[in-house]
């Protein structure tokens, strides 16, 4: 079975390369979408053996299908993977047999993605483990069309592989602030559009439904104040 990631840029050169050294052995090709990056990303990334794109940010999910539709992905499957992110060695080895095993129901997989926050990895509080679906087959699986808390969607049943994508972020204190102030932002763009038909359920892995659900049915209709 054959695999392709997509990874997102912009100025992510203090990460991107160690992104793609982990996707070794287990991608079959990287593509990078970069959205104006002004450091040696793009180069770091092409070096590497990415192929790299180009394309005005606008979000996320709006970016992540531009890679899908415009960068002719025909492995078997198709990957998500943040800049920031590792795949651990026994993700990859537990991928590289699972991808090859998984009957043909299946179309979408889930992950373990673990936190890391200014060198320590974030335990409780409802950070770990996050599974995600972050590996779908190839032209079953797509994000969200929201500004805020996308979610691949796919078109049949999830299986879940129990290995760790790690998020290993080596920015300041002051660019995660900087991050989740503009997440507040898109959160509010996306409660104030929250009118737009849900996704069916099934598309949604099963972590991922409970938190749209609390997010729609109690969040949504607190009081403002609270």
């Amino acid at each position: 079975m054959t695999l392709t990631v997509v990874i997102l840029t912009q100025d992510e050169a203090r990460h991107i390369g160690r992104c793609i050294a982990s996707l070794t052995g287990l991608a079959d090709r990287i593509v990078i979408v970069d959205s104006g990056s002004t450091d040696a990303t793009c180069t770091i990334a092409a070096d590497a053996g990415a192929e790299v794109f180009h394309h005005k940010w606008r979000n996320h999910a709006d970016q992540f299908n531009w890679a899908l539709d415009n960068s002719q992905i025909d492995t078997d499957w198709t990957m998500r993977v943040d800049a920031d992110e590792v795949v651990t060695l026994d993700l990859a080895a537990k991928l590289a047999d699972r991808l090859t095993s998984t009957p043909p129901s299946v179309v979408g997989i889930t992950v373990n993605r673990s936190m890391h926050f200014l060198g320590r990895k974030m335990r409780w509080g409802g950070m770990y483990p996050v599974h995600m679906l972050r590996l779908w087959r190839t032209g079953q699986g797509r994000l969200e069309n929201r500004w805020m808390d996308e979610h691949v969607l796919v078109t049949g049943a999830i299986a879940h592989v129990d290995g760790e994508l790690a998020d290993i972020n080596l920015n300041s204190v002051g660019w995660w602030t900087a991050k989740h102030n503009g997440y507040a932002t898109r959160e509010a763009i996306d409660q104030l559009t929250r009118s737009e038909a849900p996704p069916p359920v099934a598309s949604l892995s099963r972590q991922a439904r409970r938190k749209r659900w609390i997010k729609n049915n109690i969040y949504a209709h607190l009081p403002l104040g609270l």
